[in-house]
């Protein structure tokens, strides 16, 4: 078992990568994206060895990401192997630039994937401090995203966001995220890649990020893109929250915080009610639109859907302290 200097902490529910590992999404499809996402914090938070392996079961991986169960036995399995033959590249203390795989081997069946990491990988997963500087965000708020690059990009902004943005050539765009040669046409790019991508990022989590062209004369060399981050509801003296920027009589219902017992036996009382069924994709099973239910649960748009039927099983808010 290898030993290991964590100097930061971080639960499973973040994602947390050091700065020097570039390239991390090169090449990988939205479904890759999606297990490597649910699968390192795992390799972060637990103490296994490269000879030890992640788990993601089908389950789990369809509830995550809102897939049909019958398709992600599908999405999975292609993931996984595609993941086998991906790598990256980060820099050494000595300035070299290293190439290495993410796995050294995968293993599957119908019930889930098995990925192991090297022991070089899962270093680079673990230590975080001020010699090793890294990017953090909520794994929740990726896995909802559906555009093939809105990742890449999310990760990007959130890589730069103390200072504001970031600014990359197109020939440093095309190497970290390995477009094809067809968005080489620069209409094409922006309507197929940044606008769409842009725009699901604003829409979807934390953070607004718009783009400009990087010019050389009239040749379009780069982007310089800006991140800014949301403002939060400000709570009121009666317990109610207000978006900053609506009226001043337009109140939205608080998030509320609920406990591991009250998740579970919310989830599946949720789940037995007629109106809520309605929600489940076709075919999916109980189990996992029970679980995709908790997630909601914990979303705080997600939660205000389903704040009536929940207050019609019995959930009483907690009086705001005065």
């Amino acid at each position: 078992m290898m030993e290991l200097d964590v100097k930061k902490h971080y639960p499973k529910d973040w994602m947390v990568l050091q700065n020097r590992v570039v390239e991390c999404f090169r090449g990988m499809s939205l479904d890759e994206k999606r297990l490597f996402i649910m699968a390192t914090p795992l390799a972060r938070t637990t103490n296994i060895s490269s000879g030890e392996p992640i788990y993601i079961s089908t389950e789990e991986f369809a509830a995550a990401c809102g897939l049909e169960i019958s398709g992600a036995y599908t999405a999975l399995s292609i993931a996984r192997k595609k993941l086998f033959d991906r790598h990256f590249g980060y820099v050494r203390a000595d300035k070299a630039k290293v190439d290495i795989r993410w796995v050294y081997k995968t293993a599957y069946s119908d019930a889930g994937a098995e990925l192991y990491f090297t022991d070089e990988v899962l270093l680079l997963l673990r230590e975080f401090d001020a010699l090793n500087p890294y990017t953090k965000y909520k794994k929740e708020i990726v896995l909802r995203l559906r555009k093939d690059y809105s990742l890449d990009f999310y990760h990007l902004a959130k890589k730069h966001q103390t200072m504001g943005g970031f600014q990359i050539s197109l020939d440093e765009l095309f190497e970290q995220i390995e477009l094809p040669e067809s968005y080489k046409d620069l209409s094409n790019l922006r309507k197929r890649v940044i606008v769409p991508s842009l725009a699901e990022i604003t829409a979807q989590t934390d953070i607004e990020l718009s783009y400009e062209n990087v010019k050389r004369g009239r040749t379009v060399v780069g982007f310089k893109f800006t991140v800014k981050a949301k403002e939060k509801p400000k709570p009121q003296g009666d317990g109610k929250m207000i978006d900053v920027g609506k009226g001043r009589g337009d109140t939205v219902e608080p998030f509320h915080k609920l406990t591991v017992a009250q998740l579970d036996s919310y989830c599946s009382q949720l789940a037995e009610l007629p109106q809520i069924q309605k929600l489940a994709h076709t075919g999916e099973a109980m189990k996992p639109f029970i679980a995709r239910i908790r997630s909601m649960l914990q979303d705080p748009e997600q939660q205000k859907k389903l704040m009536p039927h929940l207050k019609r099983l019995g959930f009483k808010a907690k009086a705001a302290k005065a």
